[in-house]
């Protein structure tokens, strides 16, 4: 199922047939272990670009308990559909310390643009003794330590990122994996969200227009401290 875009599940393709057949596999899971079958019906409307039947299916899940996983793969999967401010507020609920996903969801805080978030739990988490890498303390620190400078909060972030969103989705393309995030810190500081998408150059620079154009329309505030951009890598 690595298809960059949503799947149509009524396609003759050979991915599309798999993934009929994985949904009357979950359908019979529901008869063994409930929990776990709406935490994979959630990714699998998630696949297909249905938001609010995965909205539906993982709330159902996590209603259930917490299975070691389903909480985390709700924020993976408000990612990979765009919508990132869903995404910052089950991360505000599993990257806590106490909830024993920390290191498991620095990934997921960090790509869905809850970068203050990310670090008061790492602040605490240090006080806790939770050990975490590094490298990626540094990469936090330093995104933090720019954006409080300049004032963007997380919410204006997760606003941003919910725009580039909007747009990938009217593309039918699937966000597989988090933005690529890269911090300047130095003469230039900034935090810029690269978003790879599977077209060409020229195709990146229209998603890259069109984006532009919305967030005029969203009255999003440009601001040299943080953007967020849409990069063309093509099969």
């Amino acid at each position: 199922m690595a298809s960059p875009y949503f799947l149509d599940p009524n396609s003759l393709s050979d991915q599309c047939r798999e993934l009929r057949l994985i949904r009357r596999e979950i359908d019979a899971l529901f008869n063994v272990d409930a929990r776990a079958a709406w935490e994979v019906q959630g990714a699998w409307y998630a696949l297909v670009g249905n938001w609010d039947e995965t909205e539906k299916a993982f709330n159902a899940s996590m209603k259930l308990g917490d299975s070691g996983t389903n909480f985390l793969n709700w924020g993976v999967n408000c990612v990979n559909l765009g919508m990132f401010s869903a995404a910052h507020e089950a991360y505000r609920v599993i990257g806590a310390p106490e909830m024993n996903h920390f290191t498991d969801a620095i990934r997921l805080g960090f790509g869905c643009g809850a970068i203050g978030q990310v670090a008061r739990f790492a602040e605490r988490a240090e006080e806790m003794k939770i050990p975490w890498n590094e490298g990626d303390r540094e990469t936090v620190m330093n995104a933090h330590k720019i954006l409080a400078q300049a004032g963007i909060t997380d919410e204006r972030i997760a606003r941003h990122l919910d725009v580039a969103g909007t747009v990938l989705r009217r593309h039918h393309i699937r966000n597989q994996a988090h933005p690529r995030v890269t911090v300047a810190d130095g003469l230039f500081n900034g935090v810029t969200y690269v978003f790879s998408v599977p077209v060409s150059a020229n195709e990146a620079f229209d998603l890259n227009m069109e984006l532009a154009a919305e967030e005029y329309a969203a009255g999003i505030e440009k601001d040299v401290a943080f953007d967020v951009v849409f990069e063309g890598t093509p099969a």
